[in-house]
């Protein structure tokens, strides 16, 4: 099997990068390494398991970026659009019940994957959950697109127009978990304010 180790590299900084929110679209990047697993130039686990990595440590850098200076620059631009640090105490309430939850379904959202972590950090959500929430959706989204460039593997162009369908419908599906997470934060956060 001919490995390159610094394709390797190259897969984990391409997911560092989207992670940060800069325009290197999964969709993209890991059916492409799926097919280069089907050539003989991956371990098909392998990159899975490093485009994971490399989409892990960014969500860690967005995180820590919010928990060290995000909840100074909200409270000083939030008076603008009415936040103060009671809101924010009743959102951080609510991100910490519901959180791994958000954080996990959000890593198969579109742009919203990139940003969920900026929140987690902001609330001060649990490490842990937040690891094996990030882990676990980027490792299955990962996955999914990376079996499916594998299984179609020279047809690249049949394997991108098959990812945009299947990120329609993964959307509209999430899209509803979120109405119902929306739903949960609106009636606790009536709660916290009675």
């Amino acid at each position: 099997m001919n490995f390159i180790p610094s394709s390797y590299s190259i897969l984990l900084a391409l997911m560092f990068l989207e992670a940060l929110g800069l325009p290197v679209p999964s969709e993209v990047i890991m059916p492409l390494a799926g097919y280069f697993s089907s050539q003989g130039q991956y371990n098909l686990l392998g990159a899975i398991f490093v485009g994971t990595i490399g989409a892990t440590i960014g969500s860690f850098l967005d995180y820590f970026i919010a928990l060290f200076i995000g909840e100074s620059v909200l409270l000083k631009y939030g008076k603008y659009i009415k936040l103060n640090q009671a809101n924010l105490n009743k959102m951080y309430l609510w991100f910490n019940k519901y959180g791994i939850f958000t954080v996990f379904f959000s890593r198969f959202l579109p742009a919203i994957r990139a940003l969920i972590s900026y929140p987690a950090g902001l609330a001060r959500m649990n490490l842990l959950k937040f690891f094996i929430a990030t882990f676990a959706g980027q490792f299955l989204w990962n996955g999914t697109l990376a079996y499916i460039g594998f299984l179609f593997g020279r047809n690249y162009s049949a394997i991108v127009s098959q990812v945009d369908h299947i990120t329609y419908i993964i959307t509209i599906m999430l899209i509803i978990t979120l109405i119902v997470v929306i739903i949960l934060y609106k009636r606790n956060f009536l709660k916290y304010k009675r």
